[in-house]
């Protein structure tokens, strides 16, 4: 890995370790070359005399200083200083110097080392400032890097579809989820218009948010698929707008909300069914909790009481009115009995007259136990029985009337022997009467669409109506049985116990409640079975009730309850959809009935929250402990303004789980009022939004790292060569403002004679994606300067280069001062080539010196035999 490579903590550590490591170099360099360079002198030949040769001690300066810097230079060149005045210089071993040229040459000596060191120190420290630019652009390069891989595996990964759209409908990027969403490939949609998938009658509100006063809405809207079929998306869409305020692009965030669509429309329709089924049959539903005393009632209990629909169910004390005293008794002995000993009760009761007309219902209700078996509600249903009682109560009548008549008759005959021929006659009325009254009572059985059947006490069927008739017919010719097997002189117990096939265990159970009816041991069976056709589907409810006779037996019916069935199977799978919607969109529902104080949550929401599933304990302070502090008075006023206004709310906060852990939830609910117009139930869905809150810091913080940083940064569209987005030190350093610069050409910074070779550079790095060179920018005012460009290349999906993101240094310093290095350098190769030309006029007055004091007869005072020897003679006029 080479060092623009490396991670910005990796160089910078790099970079530390190594100006330490040749600080502490050029210290022992100091001492170690000085001490070199002596011992080199002093193991010349003897030939060069008293030569002190300075100029080789110039040597461990000049590396001591360029390792080190100004320490280490002028610690060498005080080592050089002392070692050369004390070893080199007469008179040796003393620091005093005799002649004045070994003065001039001693003082250019240390003078030199002292200049050498001060432009090392100046060229080390401007490297070292280089150096610390340069960490700061790689960590600058780093975070851009990683924000961009992070904004990009946040796009692509998103649970949600993610889209990017230009004012004028274009599709410019969407992620995987969106595709999929809408059926079309990344491809397809960018050749096709926004218009062209939205559903029309939704097409016309979009085309015109956000505006310019709103940024963002939110709202459930219809997509057209790929194949043509409609989808229910939860769409939110946000602008992205320039420095002028006009929108760039426009964000659209797509949730699929099909599934949840479906599973509140299948819920729709299995409550009308329900309410279609309840109305038909003159069956009303009602639940009572035992512990909170709330009553809910269905619409048909209000039709069965003539109470106004828009009033709440009455209180269990008031119900009391609706039924006649001795009614009242028998029912409210059925269900204390209940909610004490939990015994399930069916009985029948008068309602109070209200038009003239005498009602009768059914009650039959059951308990609901809690996980501890305890008795928290009772729930049941109420059917209008009033045909039929009218119709036994008509039955009774005329038999009343008839017996009476034959009384009357038989005390006229017994009286009044005259009138034997008008009692005969009387007896005549009266038979024809009950030959009416029993052809009326098969004639309201016929008419009634339950299957009815009576048995006697063997189990015998003595008698049915036309519903069970036209049954056992259509069963018969289905199933390619005898008509007979379920007619009149059929012994109806015999074949349940003979049934076999799927529905064996049913009929045993059958059997089993029959014979404890017609035995006497049980008062009333009921039971509940399918019995599907190879056309369809049928499910059937069994009530035996036995005969008030002396002869005994029993009355069976059979009810279709079809639709209940079907109603029920439903309303559940359209609870298990919804709830499978929450679990996949991470969707918490909570409920709060304010009056009880009791708050009900599902268990995604309990998890959002930090709970395990059931653990929560269901009130409004246990919530209030997990929301964060600062957030929740804000919450709480946003709530309540919302409620007072009789508006929805939608707002953000935070909750601190037990681990310390801050999560992020979006919530958005409204309330139910009572007739008053006071809040009596608040309801809502928690959604979690961490992680794109999380996204969200991250990018504002790299936002403001591009806005703030030191050194030019540029971002620019592969496509078109147009800036982007430029940060204000890449604008100031070339003379222009951010606004004059974003939108306009990358190739407007270059000089003229430069941007051929700048477009084979931009064709270069679309293929290595990544490059390092020198070049030269031009100001608004047409001046150039030299600057160092650093281009990273980013690709779309499909390979294609898609931005450049590249910082720009002003390297007009560096180059100054490398020009001055290069002068420096040139000056002291022309000083040392003026000194040896001096030492070469010192030894050949040395040896005139020498001469003379030969010639004198005297001791010559400069030992420089070893040049007579080598037969060097220079002389001063071969100098001159």
């Amino acid at each position: 890995m080479s060092i623009a490579e490396l991670p910005f903590g990796d160089f910078s550590k790099l970079v530390r370790s190594r100006y330490l490591l040749r600080h502490r170099l050029g210290y022992v360099l100091a001492v170690l070359l000085v001490a070199v360079a002596l011992a080199i002198r002093l193991s010349l030949p003897a030939s060069f005399g008293e030569r002190p040769m300075l100029l080789l001690f110039l040597f461990p300066v000049i590396v001591s200083a360029l390792l080190g810097g100004l320490g280490p230079g002028l610690l060498a060149t005080l080592m050089t200083a002392v070692v050369t005045d004390f070893q080199l210089l007469p008179p040796y071993r003393s620091l005093a110097i005799a002649g004045i040229y070994d003065v001039a040459q001693w003082t250019l000596l240390i003078a030199n080392g002292v200049l050498i060191s001060l432009f090392s120190e100046f060229l080390l420290r401007t490297r070292q400032r280089e150096n610390a630019h340069w960490r700061q652009l790689l960590e600058t390069r780093d975070k851009l890097r990683y924000s961009q891989a992070l904004f990009q595996t946040t796009f692509e990964q998103a649970a949600v579809g993610i889209c990017l759209l230009t004012p004028d409908g274009r599709w410019l990027k969407a992620n995987r989820k969106f595709c999929e969403i809408v059926g079309y490939s990344d491809e397809e949609l960018l050749t096709s218009n926004f218009s062209d998938i939205v559903y029309r009658e939704d097409c016309g509100g979009l085309l015109q948010v956000p505006t310019d006063e709103v940024d963002s809405f939110s709202g459930d809207k219809r997509f057209i698929r790929k194949n043509g079929s409609i989808v229910w998306v939860k769409l939110s869409a946000s602008a992205a707008r320039k420095s002028d305020g006009r929108p760039e692009c426009f964000i659209l965030i797509m949730e699929d909300i099909e599934q949840r669509e479906q599973a509140v429309l299948a819920l729709h329709n299995s409550e009308t069914a329900l309410k279609s089924a309840q109305r038909l049959a003159a069956l009303g539903s009602w639940t009572w909790d035992l512990q909170t005393g709330e009553l809910k009632w269905s619409e048909q209990i209000y039709s069965l009481f003539g109470r106004d629909p828009h009033l709440p169910p009455a209180d269990y004390e008031e119900v009391a009115r609706y039924f006649k005293p001795d009614s009242w008794q028998g029912l409210q002995a059925a269900v204390a009995k209940a909610c004490s000993d939990g015994v399930a009760y069916e009985c029948e009761a008068e309602l109070m007259d209200h038009d003239g007309l005498r009602r009768w219902v059914v009650a039959r209700g059951e308990p609901v136990r809690n996980e501890q078996a305890n008795i928290v509600a009772l729930h049941g249903t109420l059917q209008d029985i009033s045909p039929r009682k009218q119709a036994e109560l008509a039955l009774q009548d005329a038999q009343r009337a008839a017996l009476e008549k034959q009384s009357e008759a038989r005390l006229a005959a017994l009286n009044l022997m005259e009138d034997a021929l008008a009692a005969r006659e009387a007896v005549e009325v009266a038979n024809a009467s009950l030959r009416e009254s029993e052809e009326f009572k098969r004639a309201i059985l016929d008419s009634v669409s339950a299957n009815i059947a009576v048995l006697d006490r063997d189990g015998v069927i003595v008698s049915v109506n036309r519903p069970w008739q036209q049954f056992a017919e259509d069963n018969a010719l289905a199933c390619g049985k005898s008509v007979d097997v379920c007619g009149i002189g059929t012994n109806y117990l015999q074949v349940c116990r003979q049934a076999s096939g799927p529905y064996r265990q049913g009929s045993l159970a059958v059997s089993t409640g029959l014979s404890a009816v017609l035995e006497g041991r049980l008062p009333r069976f009921r039971y509940e079975y399918a019995c599907h056709s190879a056309q369809k589907q049928r499910w059937f409810a069994m009530v035996v009730t036995p005969l008030e006779t002396a002869e005994g037996g029993a009355v069976v019916s059979h009810t279709n309850i079809t639709e209940r069935k079907l109603a029920e199977i439903a309303l559940v799978e359209s609870e298990e959809r919804l709830r499978l919607a929450q679990s996949s969109a991470s969707i918490g529902i909570w409920d709060w009935h304010i009056a009880s104080g009791k708050v009900q949550w599902t268990a995604e929401l309990e998890a959002m929250f930090g709970y395990a599933p059931g653990t929560f304990p269901g009130n409004y302070q246990a919530f209030s402990q997990v929301v964060y502090p600062g957030d929740l008075p804000e919450l709480e006023r946003r709530r309540d303004a919302a409620v007072v206004a009789r508006q929805s709310f939608d707002f953000d906060f935070r909750v601190q789980l037990q681990s310390g852990s801050v999560r992020w939830l979006n919530s958005k609910g409204g309330a139910h009022y009572d007739e008053m117009g006071k809040p009596k139930r608040l309801f809502g869905i928690c959604i979690d939004i961490t992680e794109r809150k999380n996204t969200e810091s991250e990018l504002k913080l790299w936002a403001q790292a591009f806005e703030n940083a030191e050194f030019g940064l540029a971002i620019a569209d592969a496509q078109t060569n147009l800036f982007l987005a430029v940060n204000p030190v890449f604008a100031a350093e070339r003379g222009y403002t951010t606004e004059e610069l974003i939108g306009k050409p990358v190739l407007m910074v270059y000089p003229a004679d430069l941007i051929d070779q700048i477009k084979d550079r931009i064709e270069s790095l679309d293929t290595t994606c990544h490059g390092v060179f020198e070049t030269e920018h031009q100001r608004k005012d047409g001046s150039r300067f030299p600057v160092m460009i650093d281009v990273t290349i980013i690709k779309s999906g499909d390979g294609k280069p898609f931005r450049r993101v590249s910082y720009a240094l002003d390297i007009s310093e560096r180059k100054a001062s490398e020009l001055a290095l290069r002068e420096q350098t040139d000056a002291l190769q022309r000083f040392n080539r003026a000194m040896v030309g001096r030492e070469v006029d010192m030894i050949a007055l040395k040896q005139t010196v020498n001469e003379l004091s030969r010639q004198l007869g005297r001791e010559q005072p400069y030992p420089l035999a070893f040049m007579e020897r080598t037969g060097i003679t220079p002389t001063l006029s071969d100098r001159r």
